[in-house]
């Protein structure tokens, strides 16, 4: 069941201004910023009621919001919009999988390496269908969040990571459509976008980091990567098979 536009708006703006900052989100910063034309008194009226419907929730007493996950969810589900990721990583991308057919597991590092640098996220390429044919990178990168300083989730996130070629595998179960991002909020976020190669079988493209982390990026970027190495493959094949 969909919200209202009003709350609609103000769910959308706190979710993206949660993400970038880290910082619960006030009814003065969303009137100051005009997420909605509304009075600050209709502003926290509204807040209250997302609240109580489980999407905001006050980290501290007299705090702004913060996303819960099921306020994650929502985003995810009615409000994010996919678009073509910024031109700087489409061009390395394009150039790291043009060398996917010469040398695969230095592409596949190069490839991972990229995607973590760009996302800030644990990000990387699985093939499911070799053993230990897992890339992953940006490990270091993640645990810098603050989030992280909580040993308990760290330690949930770590042990996620250790297990990640039985994660994906569950996760590609659960994925409907080839090419298309699937979600899991759950304590921290996962995006993965799944699709099946000649060569390499059942593929996974993955970023991984706080329940915080930039799921409209994260889903640009590995959609993009995932079509990008289909296209490549495929046009590989072509060329060959002359």
């Amino acid at each position: 069941m969909r919200l209202d536009a009003r709350k609609e708006d103000i769910l959308s703006f706190i979710v993206r201004d949660y993400i970038g900052t880290a910082i619960p989100v006030s009814s003065g910063r969303l009137f100051t910023k005009k997420a909605l034309k509304a009075s600050p008194a209709t502003i926290r009226s509204i807040m209250q009621e997302l609240d109580e419907e489980g999407l905001l929730y006050q980290p501290h007493t007299s705090a702004g919001r913060a996303p819960t996950e099921n306020g994650y969810r929502y985003f995810v589900e009615n409000l994010m919009s996919l678009g073509q990721p910024e031109a700087e990583i489409r061009d390395r991308l394009d150039k790291i999988i043009g060398h996917m057919e010469f040398e695969m597991d230095r592409a596949f590092e190069d490839f991972s390496k990229t995607i973590a640098g760009h996302l800030k996220l644990f990000s990387g390429i699985g093939l499911l269908d070799m053993e230990d044919r897992i890339f992953g990178k940006g490990l270091p990168e993640v645990f810098r969040a603050p989030e992280f300083s909580e040993p308990n989730l760290a330690a949930e996130f770590a042990g996620f990571v250790e297990n990640i070629e039985d994660n994906l595998t569950s996760f590609a179960k659960s994925s409907k459509n080839e090419l298309e991002p699937f979600f899991q909020i759950r304590g921290f976020g996962a995006v993965s976008v799944f699709f099946n190669d000649d060569e390499f079988g059942r593929c996974a493209l993955f970023s991984i980091g706080p329940e915080r982390m930039n799921y409209e990026k994260a889903a640009s970027v590995l959609k993009y990567a995932a079509k990008d190495i289909k296209d490549k493959k495929l046009k590989i094949r072509n060329k060959n098979a002359k």
